[in-house]
């Protein structure tokens, strides 16, 4: 059984650090807002537009964490989901957690204006970040020490894209599905195990790929031999179905069985080889400013990529596995504009930097320092509309 120590303590330090940065950063360090169509909860509840800078006394709290796709979210569960051809639109955005926040919404009587909508979300990305860290303390159990868990789950806390876990987003029910996924799997319980993956395949695009992981985990559970290959594998059928499902209900919605990738173009992200995004970076990738990011995005590929490497004698063969196709999933996209954000859920990243922060004090306290200030300066952009990823 995990210590909860070990996850209560990091949780409500860094939560409460965020959100301490985010406030001073409204009182004291205002940024100008450049997006055109930012908003914030003004005092009735509902959205305004931003006026040049963020309202430091107007629901500070729920403000700071509301920013970006959290707008797309609660439109989709407030009400549904709507597609404009060659227009952005929120079918972009996977079900699992609109629909949560909706349920919520309205099993709690929550009046209708836009501060509960937001309210609801975060309460929710918090509590399924709070139980992911707690089934990903339990699956390191299996493996690691007390130390090496303990630095895992504090890694992953202060990692530079942290707040995203604390905000509007589906990071941390993606998250906790996935550890979940991964535990079950650990534990022969193939039937949770893939019900976990089909929901995260519910929640983000990435969720498609848990499957050949999971899969070679319960190979290896079987010593790779097809003749102790049971029933059970049909389970995995879910993860699929449950893609198939959410694509279903957009074509008898909307009439195209392509709404997701028409909609995802307007974005600039479409599918390719995955050098193609690394050919045009060395070429055509802007200098670093606050308006082009790439070479920081890039920065962040890399990093997914050496732990990759890395992991290849560290990691079980699921989890090195995961990693990897990640690295190559996250590459065909097009873009790396949101990299930053999409290495946060790749939990198997951060057991490399705990086995490497455990070897070496050089590299545990380089990663807090470096981490713990980015993960400070980007909470202080990100909540004041400036675009982390």
């Amino acid at each position: 059984m995990p210590k909860w120590d070990d996850v209560i303590i990091p949780f409500v330090i860094t939560r409460l650090a965020l959100l301490l940065v985010g406030w001073l950063g409204f009182r004291l360090l205002p940024l100008p807002v450049t997006f055109p169509s930012a908003w914030e909860i003004g005092a009735d509840g509902n959205k305004q537009a931003v006026v040049h800078h963020i309202s430091p006394t107007s629901h500070p709290w729920v403000n700071m964490l509301s920013r970006w796709d959290a707008g797309w979210y609660v439109e989709i569960a407030r009400d549904g989901y709507r597609y404009e051809p060659g227009s952005p639109s929120n079918v972009a955005f996977f079900p699992l957690y609109p629909l949560l926040i909706r349920a919520i919404h309205a099993l709690l009587f929550l009046p209708a204006n836009d501060y509960w909508w937001l309210l609801t979300a975060i309460a929710l990305s918090n509590a399924a970040l709070f139980i992911g860290l707690i089934y990903f303390r339990a699956l390191l159990a299996m493996d690691f020490d007390q130390e090496i868990a303990f630095r895992a789950i504090t890694y992953l806390l202060i990692f530079p894209t942290t707040f995203f876990f604390s905000g509007v987003y589906s990071e941390s029910l993606f998250l906790g599905l996935t550890v979940g996924a991964f535990y079950y799997a650990r534990n022969n319980r193939w039937l949770p195990a893939c019900i976990f993956a089909a929901l995260g395949t519910l929640t983000r695009s990435q969720g498609m790929i848990l499957a050949l992981p999971l899969l070679i985990e319960y190979l290896r559970e079987r010593n790779f031999s097809l003749h102790k290959v049971g029933w059970n594998i049909a389970a995995f059928a879910l993860i699929p179905s449950a893609l198939l499902a959410f694509v279903l209900f957009l074509k008898l919605k909307f009439g195209s069985w392509i709404v997701m990738f028409d909609v995802q173009n307007t974005w600039g992200r479409h599918l390719m080889w995955p050098w193609h995004p690394l050919v045009w970076f060395l070429r055509h990738a802007p200098a670093l400013s606050p308006e082009h990011h790439d070479k920081l995005d890039f920065c962040f590929l890399l990093l997914l990529l050496g732990a990759a490497i890395a992991g290849l004698r560290r990691l079980r063969a699921s989890y090195s596995v995961y990693i990897w196709i990640a690295v190559v999933f996250f590459s065909c996209w097009g873009m790396l504009g949101s990299i930053p954000r999409f290495d946060l859920v790749i939990f198997p990243l951060f057991i490399v930097l705990a086995l490497i922060g455990a070897r070496s004090r050089a590299f545990h306290l380089g990663y807090i320092v470096a981490s713990t200030m980015f993960a400070a300066l980007f909470m202080l952009m990100h909540s004041q509309w400036n675009w982390v990823a």
